[in-house]
This record gives structure tokens, C-alpha cells and sequence, in this order.
């Protein structure tokens, strides 16, 4: 079933995402890393610490024993697994157990996206998860799996758990108790493994920085809890004021000796560089806190999650080595998608250590995914007045998944069937709005949604309707009479929601005075043709106390209904298949029989 585009959107200039753009050269792509806590690969490393000291090459101190120290000690505490449920069903008791955290490619690389599109799923498969867990932690055996990797990892031993915040650090080449070795050890398993770069920076020990590397940059000895703020650009909110820098003049200088790129008259051989001035200037639009994200944090071979409060800001679990932070733009109850439609979107931010993700998205597909990902937080999470949110994953075990498509060009889509395991990677619903103002793609989004809570009200009349309004005329434009009317009824439903939900967030955020792109819609004309022909204001009509005539002229509805709830609303597509029907439904709820009519009949 598809949704008709509502208006062609006026063109815009797209400010590129700079964070996405670093973020995309900080990633090693392609490269397949080795895993440093791999049970064989830490006890090599800890052997070649153990030889290193009984060579010599390592200081000891008095009290630390070698000769009581090998490695029969490296047991594995964590296991590295893969599932792979063969169903929708399975692949949902997964997601409901909430202390698993996972993702849908291999811990061996970094970019998610990047591995599905070099080892694309085949037609009939289904996507397997990766999670690491500890030795004895409950998990849905049920599922199929795999023990990819046993593993030690020194972090989650309580061994080195127990200190309270010391902040000694280990000298490098300096051994004086078990947790400075075990530094060492670390620091070998990583180098082994050439990733040296998920290790933090290693320290100077003195205060005139004349030695850059004589303190380890792991200290098992100090915790840290990973946090920050995730916000983005809404540009129907409010204004902003910003800097850009503006070109002003070149200036010329003495090049180096081996540098004679430009001549110019009377200067013999010199250089030149451009000189810019910053501009201040006032955009439309402001930040707003990603209510609900997803933020992931991964330490090579562990992952954490932490969810986004109504400011934006998110906390983690302590760690002590340097982490990447990732958003995952996901919810138990829906998931956003990439391109394909078939991939769990997720966008990489920095490795750090010891500092905050303060992140500002301000373009790019990180903005789209962000945008369709705050509608879906609306529709499942947040109030919206009483209506029935979208499939959920509870009876029918089905976790919607929303396609970002990056165009906008064609209609949106929802597709919605009865069962579990039929979709698989398949999207549930096509968005392709990109690029398109903020409130447009949120809106698009409420509408696809909108739809999928339609079938859950009354799957059976829902699938009528598509039939009817769809199917059987293979989406023509002049579907007949009763493809008009059916059609007529589930986008009218659509686009009431849209409007009325799409106002209830920037009235929240942003003056009350808002209305869904300037007019509520409500400025369509009633001469048959167009948009107004299937996709009608009727139902934001009925709830709303406007007549819009009184404003727009005869060419716009006539509207003398108002005040009816959208709890009852709703329950008017009970049964209903056709335009009328419905319209005989809400004159029962309302008894207001020739306001409704009289509405009603204008289309």
C-alpha cells in the first residue's frame, strides 16, 4: 500500500553532516580485526610479559612474586556468540531478553553497514546477531547459536574491580603487584593484535612532557563512566545564530626553500594562501534533544547500552580502556533501517577515553534516520491522545521495521500482514523523504505509522481496503468508486494522525500557535483532483473547532464539526470499509448527523 506524495517540497541547499564525514575516515573499512581477549591470544601475551621479566627486561618489584605467576591463571569469563534465529518469533525472544546487548555483524569490524554491503544476504536468509556475554549468564538457548570465541577479559575480572578510584598508574618497564602486570599484559594482547589504536593514549610521567611514553595508556586501576549528549537540527523550530567562514583576500609569503609554487609580478617566487573572515548570520531552526536514543559504547570485544533522557543526555556503566560510541537507531518495539531497507541503521561516532559524546547532528543521513527514529519514539512511547500505537512486539511478535530510503522521489509505503516469520529483513515501511524540512519527514513518517496502527485496530477491514483501494486497480490514479472510497478513508485516517500528532510535538517544543506545515492542511481545495481527492483533512476536521472555509473561501471544505475525541475516531474504522460506512459511525459517536454529512460529502 502506498502513500501519494502531499505536496513537492520547495528546494534546499543540505549542510553536510561534518561529524558523519569524520567519522567515515576514522573507521578502519574492510579491515577484519583480531580479538585481543581470545583466550589463546591473552595467554601468549601474558607468557611473552612473564619471559620479558624472566629475562630482565622488565623491573619487579621486591614484593611482586614471578615464579608464582603463569598462565593456568587466564580463565575464560566471557564467551563471544552468534544467534541465529530462523523466524520472526525467535529473532524476538532474542531482542526481549533486555540485558543482551548485540548487533547484527561481527565483532571483527567496525562498520556494520559496510560489512552487509561487502557480504550482502541472500535471497531466504535471515541476519544473525553477535553479543558477548559472561560464563554463566542466562540467554535464550532456544535460539540457534554458536560459541564463536572463549575469551578472558581482565576488566570484568573482579580481581581488578575491587579498587576504589586509585589513580596509579603503571610505569612502563615497571612491574610492583598483579595489577601492573596485568597492564602489561593488556597493553602486549593488543599490540599482538595490531590494535593499538582501542588502547588510550599513553602518558608522560613527567610535568615538562620529556617523556612521552613512560606510563601505560591501560590502568585497570582507574574507572571512568562514559556519557554525553546526543541533539538535532529541527529546521521548523525557532531560530539559531551561527559563524561561517567567508572568503576575503589571498595574502603572499616567502615560500621554503623547496617550494616555489607562485609567481607573481614584481614579487618574484612567493606563495599565497587565502584569508577568510567569519560571519555571524541567523538560520531558522534550533537543536532538540533525541529523546530515547540508543547509545551503544564498544570496547573491541564488549558492548554497552544507554538510553537517552529528555535532555539528551546518557550515562554508561564505568569502564577503563577507550571506547567508541555508537548510535543505533533502534527501540525494542521498532527498528530504523539503511538505504536497503534491509540493514540496522547505525551511525559511528569517536573512540575516546575519559570524555563526553557531545554530539550535534546537523545533516547528512544521520539527520533523516534521526528525524524518522524521533516519529517512531512519538507514535510508541510518547502520549498521542488515546489512539492505538503500532504493531508492538508482543502478540503477533513483530518488531516494525522503518526503511530510511535516501530519496524523495515516490511514494512511502506501509505493508502489513498477519502471522509472524513472514518479513524476515524485509521493511515493514518505506520512508523517502530525504532531504525534505524537518516536520515533513516526521509527519511522512507519523502517516506510515499511522497505517500500521490501522491494521492493528482491525486487521481483517484494513486489508479490505487495500485490496480494494489498491490492489485490485493496481494503484491507479481513478481507482472507481469503491477504490476511491476505501482509499479515501485510510489515507484521510493517515493524514488526520499525521497532522494531529506531528502538532502535538512542536506545540510541545515550540509555540503554540504551530500548525503542520503553516495551514494543518487544511487549505486543500474540493474540486476532485490532486491530493485532496483521496488524502482529505476529514478526520483532523471533526476533532478540530476551525472551520476552514470561514478562512480559504468555497473552494475548501465546509466544516462545521468539531470536538469529537480521537479515541472514538478510531473506533469508527472498526468494520469499516468504505467512506460512508465510516461516516454513518461517527454520526452514531457524535449525533452530530448533517455537520458530519455535510463534511463528509465534500469529496
Amino acid at each position: 500500500m502506498s502513500c501519494e506524495k502531499e505536496m513537492e517540497p520547495a528546494k534546499e541547499t543540505h549542510q553536510l553532516d561534518l561529524l558523519e564525514s569524520d567519522s567515515l575516515r576514522m573507521i578502519k573499512l574492510g579491515k577484519k580485526l583480531e580479538n585481543p581477549y581470545e583466550i589463546h591470544a591473552f595467554r601468549k601475551a601474558y607468557q611473552k610479559v612473564l619471559d620479558s621479566m624472566n629475562k630482565g627486561a622488565l623491573k619487579t618489584g621486591k614484593a611482586f612474586k614471578v615464579k608464582k605467576k603463569d598462565t593456568s591463571e587466564i580463565k575464560p569469563n566471557y564467551v563471544y556468540i552468534r544467534f541465529d534465529p530462523e523466524d520472526d518469533l525467535q529473532e524476538n525472544l532474542l531482542r526481549e531478553h533486555r540485558k543482551l546487548i548485540f548487533v547484527d555483524y561481527p565483532f571483527e569490524y567496525e562498520d556494520g553497514e559496510r560489512y552487509h554491503k561487502e557480504n550482502p544476504i541472500k535471497k531466504g536468509e535471515r541476519l544473525s546477531f553477535y553479543a558477548s556475554i559472561p560464563i554463566g549468564a542466562k540467554y535464550p538457548k532456544s535460539i540457534p547459536h554458536k560459541i564463536l570465541q572463549k575469551m578472558y577479559i581482565p576488566e570484568k575480572d573482579s580481581r581488578y574491580s575491587k579498587g576504589k578510584g586509585s589513580e596509579r598508574w603503571t610505569m612502563r618497564g615497571q612491574i610492583d603487584d598483579d595489577t601492573d602486570f596485568m597492564n602489561h599484559v593488556i597493553e602486549q594482547a593488543y599490540m599482538d593484535t595490531d590494535n593499538q589504536d582501542l588502547l588510550p593514549e599513553p602518558l608522560s610521567g613527567e610535568k615538562d612532557g620529556g617523556c612521552e611514553t613512560c606510563l601505560l595508556g591501560i590502568n585497570l586501576r582507574s574507572k571512568w563512566k562514559p556519557s554525553g549528549n546526543v541533539q538535532i537540527y529541527d529546521d521548523n523550530l525557532g531560530t539559531s545564530t551561527t559563524t561561517r567562514n567567508v572568503f576575503s583576500h589571498y595574502e603572499y609569503y616567502d615560500c621554503p626553500d623547496t617550494r616555489k609554487e607562485f609567481h607573481q609580478e614584481g614579487k618574484k617566487f612567493q606563495c599565497k594562501r587565502a584569508v577568510y573572515r567569519k560571519e555571524t548570520y541567523t538560520v531558522a531552526g534550533s537543536y532538540v534533544p533525541i529523546n530515547g536514543a540508543n547509545i551503544l559504547i564498544r570496547d573491541t570485544w564488549t558492548l554497552d547500552r544507554a538510553i537517552a533522557d529528555a535532555q539528551g543526555n546518557f550515562t554508561h556503566k564505568t569502564v577503563r580502556g577507550r571506547v567508541r560510541y555508537i548510535i543505533k537507531w533502534d527501540r525494542f518495539e521498532f527498528s530504523i533501517r539503511d538505504n536497503t531497507g534491509h540493514i540496522q541503521a547505525e551511525d559511528k561516532g569517536p573512540k575516546l577515553y575519559k570524555r563526553p559524546w557531545n554530539l550535534k547532528i546537523n545533516g547528512g543521513r544521520m539527520k533523516y534516520r534521526g528525524q524518522i527514529f524521533q516519529a517512531a519514539m512519538h507514535f510508541y512511547y510518547h502520549d498521542i491522545g488515546g489512539l492505538t500505537r503500532p504493531p508492538t512486539n508482543g502478540f503477533w511478535k513483530t518488531q516494525i521495521k522503518i526503511a530510511a530510503i535516501e530519496k524523495n522521489q515516490g511514494p512511502s509505503s506501509t505493508k502489513m500482514q498477519l502471522g509472524h516469520g513472514t518479513f524476515g529483513i524485509a521493511p515493514h515501511i518505506k520512508i523517502k523523504a530525504y532531504g525534505e524540512p524537518s516536520e515533513r519527514v516526521y509527519g511522512r513518517t507519523i502517516h506510515e505509522l499511522a497505517h500500521a496502527a490501522h491494521w492493528r485496530v482491525d486487521p481483517i477491514s484494513w486489508d479490505n481496503l487495500v485490496e480494494q483501494g489498491y490492489i485490485y486497480n493496481l494503484g491507479n490514479n481513478n481507482p472507481g468508486p469503491a477504490g476511491a472510497s476505501a482509499r479515501r478513508l485510510m489515507e484521510s485516517w493517515a493524514t488526520g494522525v499525521e497532522i494531529f500528532l506531528t502538532n502535538k510535538r512542536y506545540r510541545r517544543l515550540g509555540p503554540k500557535s504551530y500548525n503542520y506545515q503553516r495551514t494543518n492542511l487544511q487549505n486543500r481545495r474540493i474540486d476532485n483532483g490532486g491530493v485532496s481527492k483521496f488524502y482529505t483533512t476529514t478526520f483532523y476536521d471533526m476533532s478540530d473547532s476551525f472551520n476552514q472555509r470561514n478562512e480559504y473561501g468555497n473552494a475548501v471544505p465546509m466544516d462545521r464539526v468539531s470536538g469529537l475525541t480521537w479515541r472514538n475516531m478510531e473506533k469508527s474504522l472498526i468494520g469499516s470499509t468504505r467512506w460512508e460506512e465510516c461516516r454513518e459511525k461517527n454520526i452514531a459517536i457524535s449525533g452530530q448527523s448533517s455537520q458530519i454529512r455535510e463534511l463528509f460529502d465534500n469529496w
